[in-house]
């Protein structure tokens, strides 16, 4: 029987958070306000990620003490074909254009990268992601910013599969790209795994650590409380749920069940597989387990 690399731990502490906000000028909000509106929404964290700009750090400071969350820092690096850059003091420069060179500047840079909205970018997106996915940690599964303009957000989980089957690596991440003009909170966010006797207030940096070994889900809606996987049986239990499913090569769904616990005898062979929650047009992903005959580990 294979054996797969398992991104999760037994622990049942998620932190939640945004990946993708804006702030500080004209239609945008200020950080000492839509963090404590993400805050009082039972955030835990939010990464701010301005167009290539990172905050100096008597800003970050002073954001910090005013709400209740964590802050992280970064950018959204690019003129188009944007990255986000997260976990980082100083925007990386990039001396290439090209998408795939960008990607690698950032990833040498130390931050979690992650690759934004394919779908706004019809004739080049989707070949983006794929050709940078070995470079990439990630890439917004779900932007609701983009599905409120009309963009198809499921084609990014039909590309993902095809990137995974091809034997890839890349997590995939659900974000709100928050501007308080055009969207709400709340719309797609991510859950990282953190140890359960870890301090309250879990320092930045392990945040981003844990999200570059892929311990974390994304979702629009529901939240995994568990994901083990021992001894070849896999066991998962979430908050609320309409069905679970196991999804494999091909984007096929090799099992399902309804309500919200699964168990399952994991089968051999797959060059991965992973989990959704579903309930109607939402959902929430859990990152894959590679096949340790088809994967390398990706993880700095």
């Amino acid at each position: 029987m294979s054996d797969y690399i398992n991104p999760y731990s037994s622990s049942r502490r998620w932190l939640r958070g945004n990946l993708h906000g804006h702030t500080c000028c004209g239609k945008f909000m200020d950080a000492a306000v839509s963090g404590q509106i993400y805050a009082n929404l039972g955030y835990d964290f939010m990464a701010i990620t301005d167009h290539n700009l990172v905050h100096d750090l008597n800003q970050w400071k002073s954001w910090q003490e005013q709400v209740d969350l964590i802050i992280i820092p970064g950018e959204e690096n690019g003129s188009t074909d944007h990255i986000l850059e997260i976990g980082v003091s100083s925007v990386t420069s990039t001396l290439s254009e090209s998408y795939v060179a960008r990607a690698e500047a950032l990833r040498d840079a130390g931050g979690f990268i992650v690759g934004c909205h394919p779908q706004e970018y019809p004739d080049r997106g989707e070949k983006n992601i794929s050709d940078a996915a070995e470079i990439l940690h990630g890439f917004e599964l779900f932007n609701g910013l983009r599905e409120g303009r009309g963009f198809d957000e499921m084609a990014n989980v039909d590309l993902w599969d095809r990137i995974l089957t091809q034997g890839r690596r890349v997590w995939g991440v659900a974000t709100d790209d928050f501007h308080c003009a055009y969207i709400t909170p709340g719309h797609g966010w991510v859950c990282v795994q953190v140890p359960e006797d870890s301090s309250e207030k879990v320092p930045w940096r392990t945040i981003v650590q844990q999200l570059k070994k892929g311990a974390f889900f994304a979702s629009t809606y529901s939240a995994f409380e568990e994901i083990i996987l021992e001894d070849g049986v896999l066991q998962v239990t979430t908050n609320q749920s309409r069905e679970i499913r196991i999804v494999a090569d091909g984007g096929q769904v090799i099992h399902q069940v309804e309500g919200t616990s699964l168990e399952w005898c994991v089968e051999s062979n797959l060059t991965y597989f992973r989990i959704e929650s579903i309930n109607g047009v939402k959902r929430a992903w859990s990152q894959p387990f590679f096949s340790t005959n088809h994967s390398e580990d990706a993880a700095d």
